[in-house]
């Protein structure tokens, strides 16, 4: 049994799509009806994930905008512009997720000050710098959903992810706040928690799980799928009852800790 969304008319920003789940997040979306804006920094990886959207046999086929844009350096009126070039083409927007972050070990007593802040910066701020121009009035329909990217590290902390750690904690307190004050114009906010996912970082050695931690997976390691899932399932209309709440997809890696 499959399910499927139609997301046909409605408009979708993904921040983060160069790669892994917002890259699926975005292409899922598209082959769902939507127009997609994919914002990340690799704009290489952009043009190949619009060329991925679906043409052939739909009369009026989804279309995939991209634009290139650094989410440590960018400034208010950079979200404003990337917003801007979108809505005036296809509307204002439905709802977006945000999924850019990046990941890094910092040992207390020898982490490197610039990554941590990078760490947290990312997650975090752009974040926020996202959500509060996309739910304006200018860029956003009432009734809007938005998915911001947490971790189960927000919850179950490492060794030596304090910095990543507080980030994605940060996230899932924001996302409380953020949903209390965004109802005001009907828009709803949830995160979304996943344990280690298969990703191309974590193809890189340093990144890479241990045997102890892979086996805590109850299911085994997850896909990009397996998160861009519950994603559409919270912008859809079937989570229009559920606002200010973060969910696992761990592949049983909570109960497995335990195990």
């Amino acid at each position: 049994m499959s399910v499927k969304f139609d997301f046909s008319g409605k408009n979708f920003v993904v921040v983060g799509a160069s790669s892994g789940i917002g890259r699926q997040t975005a292409l899922e979306l598209s082959q769902s009806g939507a127009n997609v804006l994919a914002i990340g920094r690799n704009l290489e990886r952009l043009d190949e994930l619009k060329r991925c959207s679906p043409i052939s046999l739909i009369k009026h086929p989804p279309r995939i905008f991209t634009e290139q844009l650094d989410v440590l350096a960018a400034t208010a009126d950079d979200w404003s512009r990337v917003l801007e070039n979108f809505t005036s083409v296809v509307g204002r927007i439905n709802g977006g997720v945000y999924t850019a972050g990046i990941w890094g070990l910092t040992p207390l007593n020898s982490f490197d000050e610039s990554l941590a802040h990078k760490i947290f910066a990312t997650s975090f701020w752009g974040a926020v710098n996202f959500v509060q121009t996309a739910t304006r009035k200018k860029f956003s329909d009432g009734g809007g959903s938005f998915v911001l990217m947490s971790s189960i590290a927000g919850d179950f902390s490492g060794k030596s992810l304090f910095a990543y750690s507080a980030a994605k904690a940060a996230v899932q307190s924001a996302v409380k706040s953020f949903a209390a004050e965004i109802i005001r114009g009907k828009h709803r906010i949830n995160s979304v928690a996943p344990a280690i996912v298969k990703t191309e970082m974590m193809t890189n050695e340093l990144y890479a799980p241990s045997e102890e931690i892979i086996s805590r997976h109850l299911l085994g390691l997850g896909t990009a799928r397996d998160v861009a899932g519950m994603i559409l399932f919270l912008l859809s209309d079937r989570a229009a009852w559920i606002t200010g709440q973060n969910f696992f997809v761990d592949g049983g890696y909570i109960v497995g800790s335990y195990a």
